[in-house]
């Protein structure tokens, strides 16, 4: 074995024994343990990759290793900090100029505003409110409303304008013009009350319009993407978590009627907030996964399959023709047609470094650690139909695969262009 590889299974292994002392090590610098495991990961990657440092290495590999994991702790440090200042100057920039579509905060106070006005015009008397609303956002004459109702004209006129003051005043008093700090800071999004104030105080929109804020309010729409090797948590509006995978991809699209997710590759974990009136959706392959409140992980396997599983609540699962309820400790892999249900005790456990193989495929787990893997895994087709199961740490890649000979009929064989390949003896 070439020095330069031995040292590096020296560090790796020194890595599997001082792993949980490394979390703690990036985490007291970082202040995340989330952000530690993943920065561990990353710590992992460098050794692969790494070229011969002469005796370094192998003279004290745990100091070695740590000095890795703290250049790695510190650049990433560094960058939040850069990105921080970015983030904060496009805040600046985005103050200037006037926004084509309204961001998270826009939709908060959008929402806010037409909590106000539902309120007010639910505390009006019923005759005020039927008649303003009948003029205002469906158009009817004001002398048709009189006829309607057996009042008369100046009864319709007084009613409207004072629904409009009592809208009006509860939107100021919402507003709290006394504070010249917020005012000040919310000058641009102000603005794009003023359309919604329209809707009331003028009286030129219709239903359609009405609707179509209620809908834009709740609006959000985003796309994330990690890369192998590292994980990303991202909070929502709604209050719901979700936790990407390495080497992933998700859409994110809220309405007024439905939280709906596409997971595009890989997997995701998500920490649903209830909300009766807008069930979270997941779809991944054809797979539609629905719930209301709950914690469960959606992954695309190898195989192109998609394994639901829950760590709490409940979930119901469709493949169209195929309909399937999970709970608590359950999970289901739906692949071409077919449902496979099984126990569970560990959901998402890639979430803690940790992959889990229940009768799969060798071709399927050797895509799900690829996902982590600098070097390109692959198989021939006849070993690729071999079934493996157990545990493997994401640390422990390398030995995994040099492992597989002695629990399976296969040998391993490096490519030319440093890929490896596993094929059936």
């Amino acid at each position: 074995m070439p020095a330069s590889a031995s040292s590096t299974h020296t560090l790796l292994a020194a890595f599997e024994t001082h792993y949980a002392e490394l979390i703690r090590y990036i985490a007291r610098r970082t202040g995340n343990v989330e952000e530690a495991r993943g920065l561990a990961h990353d710590t992992w990657l460098r050794i692969a990759e790494r070229q011969s440092d002469g005796d370094t290495a192998a003279t004290d590999p745990r100091a070695y290793l740590f000095t890795i994991s703290h250049n790695v702790a510190m650049n990433h440090l560094r960058r939040g900090h850069w990105m921080a200042g970015y983030l904060a100057e496009c805040e600046q920039i985005d103050a200037g100029a006037p926004a084509q579509t309204p961001d998270v905060a826009d939709s908060a106070m959008y929402r806010q505003a037409l909590a106000v006005v539902e309120k007010t015009l639910a505390g009006l008397s019923p005759r005020m409110r039927d008649t303003y609303l009948a003029n205002g956002l469906h158009g009817e004459k004001q002398a048709d409303i009189a006829a309607r109702l057996g009042v008369s004209l100046n009864t319709v006129e007084r009613d409207i304008a004072q629904a409009a003051r009592c809208i009006e005043d509860a939107l100021h008093a919402w507003r709290n013009p006394r504070a010249p700090a917020r005012a000040a800071s919310s000058a641009g999004r102000r603005k794009s009350l003023a359309a919604l104030l329209g809707v009331f105080a003028v009286g030129v929109s219709g239903t359609a319009a009405w609707h179509h804020l209620q809908r834009e309010a709740l609006r959000f729409q985003t796309a994330l993407a990690t890369v192998r090797g590292r994980q990303l948590q991202r909070g929502l509006p709604d209050g719901s978590e979700l936790t990407l995978d390495a080497s992933s991809r998700v859409e994110v699209d809220y309405t007024a009627e439905r939280r709906l997710v596409r997971l595009l590759d890989g997997a995701a974990f998500f920490a649903v907030q209830r909300d009766t009136d807008r069930p979270f959706i997941v779809e991944a392959r054809g797979v539609q996964v629905t719930v209301l409140g709950t914690r469960f992980g959606v992954d695309i396997d190898g195989g192109q399959g998609v394994l639901v599983q829950v760590e709490s609540g409940r979930v119901r699962v469709d493949t169209g023709d195929q309909t399937d309820e999970l709970t608590a400790g359950q999970s289901l892999r739906a692949f071409e047609g077919r449902l496979r249900r099984d126990a569970i005790e560990r959901p998402a456990a890639w979430r803690h470094g940790e992959l889990q193989f229940h009768d799969m495929p060798l071709a399927d787990a050797l895509a799900r650690v690829q996902r982590y893997s600098t070097t390109r895994l692959s198989a021939t087709p006849a070993a690729g139909r071999l079934r493996i199961s157990g545990e493997l740490r994401v640390a422990d890649a390398g030995d995994w695969l040099a492992s597989l000979p002695r629990v399976l009929p296969v040998r391993i064989k490096t490519l030319a262009d440093g890929g490896v390949e596993v094929a059936a003896r």
